[in-house]
């Protein structure tokens, strides 16, 4: 039995007390029963209309009732508050994520997890492929091919390259397949598991055994629909659906930093040492000189499900070298660091899309389904009030009962 039903039973006792009482309440025994019984009874009516008026218009009455419906945008203002700014705050999203090395869910899409038969690598340079055989893309291959067997410094080809690209569209492609990437990375089972162990740490470490705060966690959940966890991935999911749209602020953006970039390039002696460094890694370590022959050389088409030479050759290199940088600490380090520092800024640029989020499902929630979640939430709490307003009443009317036979 609920406390719903106590507390119908206990106004129902206390009206057959009082009924039965009335007529013998001349008498000491029958005066306390019904002294008690009214009490309760009045008690406990009273607290019923105070809970009734916190969801509904108890005997019709409109004035001061149906409090949680009249105020629901007061009380989903308080929520959205209390995600954006407490449960999901920037400092606490910033400060969960310092704890983990955002490379591994990287290294485990790319080179596979062990419970994948074959990672994506492959797909992705496939993806890759149909862009390399345009017949500009070749001619500036074969001319960065060229300065680099001839000793020519690299960086303005890669500046020529790089603005040809971002000029012709081409760049917008390479763009593509990156999102679609990402899009398969931020769908991994893998980030999503991340993402749920991160949220029930920052609900135990915001709730510290609050009963309030775990019933406003619980409310906020319900009422949302979906798990933290699934919000969270599908608001990055519909971010980077965004980021294929040409016009995407964030995606001009990223132009606008890759051609500040290639400016640097062309007149920046620091920039230029840096690249002429990284030229002399790759050919040290990719052999660029025969990889790019082979490209040239040994543009065979798909047979069936195989992929051509060159490819496996480069998908190999690239393995070996993801392996290498797996295994190195120091430079894993500096790259969970920078993917950090880009997330972080990220984080603090859509931060408000949380508030958003949440306050577009709490809008789609009816008054009676406002209603009908507080209830089964704490509606049998509520009902305690009523218990205890028909027993505080129901003592209360026995000592005033008593008092009132020990006076003069």
């Amino acid at each position: 039995m609920n406390n719903r039903h106590t507390a119908t039973l206990v106004l129902v006792v206390a009206l057959a007390g009082f009924l039965v009482s009335a007529p013998f309440q001349e008498t000491f025994i029958g005066g306390i029963i019904a002294s008690g019984c009214g009490a309760a009874l009045i008690g406990g009516l009273a607290d019923w209309f105070a809970v009734t008026a916190l969801f509904r218009r108890p005997l019709g009455i409109p004035w001061r009732t149906a409090i949680i419906p009249r105020n629901r945008e007061r009380i989903f203002e308080a929520l959205v508050s209390m995600v954006k700014e407490e449960l999901l705050s920037r400092e606490t999203l910033k400060e969960q994520l310092s704890r983990y090395d955002l490379t591994e869910p990287i290294f485990n899409h790319l080179l596979g997890d062990g419970q994948k038969e074959e990672p994506p690598m492959g797909d992705m340079l496939a993806g890759m492929a149909t862009l390399l055989k345009e017949p500009k893309v070749k001619d500036i291959l074969e001319e960065a091919a060229g300065a680099l067997l001839s000793g020519l410094p690299l960086s303005p080809v890669l500046a020529d390259s790089i603005e040809w690209a971002l000029d012709s569209g081409q760049a917008g492609r390479v763009i593509d397949v990156a999102v679609g990437e990402l899009e398969t990375l931020v769908r991994h089972p893998l980030v999503k598991g991340e993402l749920a162990r991160l949220v029930q740490e920052t609900r135990s470490a915001y709730e510290s055994g609050m009963r309030r705060r775990r019933f406003f966690d619980d409310l906020v959940i319900g009422m949302a629909g979906k798990t933290p966890e699934t919000q969270l991935v599908d608001s990055a999911v519909g971010f980077l659906e965004g980021f294929r749209k040409p016009t995407n602020p964030q995606r001009l953006r990223l132009e606008a930093q890759i051609r500040r970039w290639v400016a640097e390039l062309r007149t920046d002696a620091d920039r230029q040492r840096q690249v002429e460094a990284w030229k002399a890694t790759l050919l040290q370590r990719l052999e660029m000189g025969p990889l790019l022959t082979e490209l040239l050389d040994d543009q065979t088409e798909r047979s069936g499900d195989d992929p051509p030479r060159w490819l496996k050759l480069l998908r190999s290199r690239l393995e070996r070298l993801l392996s290498e940088l797996r295994q190195d600490r120091e430079r894993r380090a500096a790259l969970d660091g920078m993917v950090k520092v880009h997330l972080f800024r990220w984080i603090d640029e859509q931060h408000e899309e949380i508030g958003k989020l949440v306050q577009e499902n709490l809008q789609s929630i009816s008054d009676e389904q406002l209603v009908e979640l507080i209830e089964s939430k704490a509606g049998n709490d509520l009902q305690m009030i009523r218990i205890n307003g028909a027993v505080v009443g129901g003592l209360a009317g026995v000592l005033l009962h008593l008092a009132t036979l020990w006076l003069p």
